[in-house]
């Protein structure tokens, strides 16, 4: 396909393609860390904040649930002496802090080796070709980076959280990272727009 036509048709699906958030919220501060392993080879890995934040979750949800099974060891273990309430609330903090470590800190990986973009901690070779659920992602089928910010409000305030999004040829999207650090995406975007030889495309922010 001469470039002319290509440009063209790459116009017509930015047209087509959809603008608005792609996963709603996001956090506010930056998450991921886009770091260069190789000239084939690009992955994310969670920031010092997120890890930090994560573990507070975590800390949190195993001391409240240390304090809620501890007069299990000074009652012979009797089971009425539990305080039931800190036992749930424990475990939900500590469910949330170990999803978190678990989300936060699977790679995202852009690999020219394999030819696809994933998210998981260990890719399966032998599905990449075979894959139908859309995890192994064909590099040649990205043909843009989007930007897309979003204004978030709760009872708390409100902040700007901003994702970078993989367009595909057929027109849908794959959410890459979402976090509130503007400059941050703005330069992985230029990162991989380099290294995947595609354009950027800003579609604004989303109040």
């Amino acid at each position: 396909m001469k470039p002319k036509e290509l440009d063209s048709l790459l116009k017509d699906l930015q047209h087509k393609v959809d603008t608005s958030p792609l996963k709603g919220g996001g956090a506010s501060f930056k998450t991921n860390v886009l770091i260069e392993e190789s000239s084939s080879k690009l992955y994310y890995k969670p920031s010092i904040g997120v890890g930090f934040f994560s573990f507070i979750f975590l800390a949190a949800g195993l001391g409240i649930l240390f304090l809620a099974i501890n007069p299990l060891f000074k009652n012979n273990f009797n089971f009425a002496e539990v305080e039931w309430f800190l036992l749930l609330f424990g475990l939900v903090f500590a469910s949330a802090g170990g999803f978190m470590f678990y989300f936060f800190y699977m790679p995202r990986v852009f690999d020219k080796q394999l030819g696809v973009y994933y998210k998981a901690y260990k890719p399966n070779i032998h599905r990449i070709k075979k894959d139908a659920s859309n995890k192994y992602i064909p590099l040649i089928s990205i043909v843009a980076i989007q930007i897309i910010g979003e204004h978030i409000k709760s009872n708390k305030g409100s902040y700007k959280s901003f994702e970078l999004n993989l367009i595909l040829q057929n027109g849908s999207r794959k959410n890459v990272i979402d976090h509130g650090n503007l400059k941050s995406i703005i330069i992985d975007a230029e990162i991989l727009s380099d290294f995947l030889n595609v354009p950027i495309w800003h579609a604004g922010s989303i109040n």
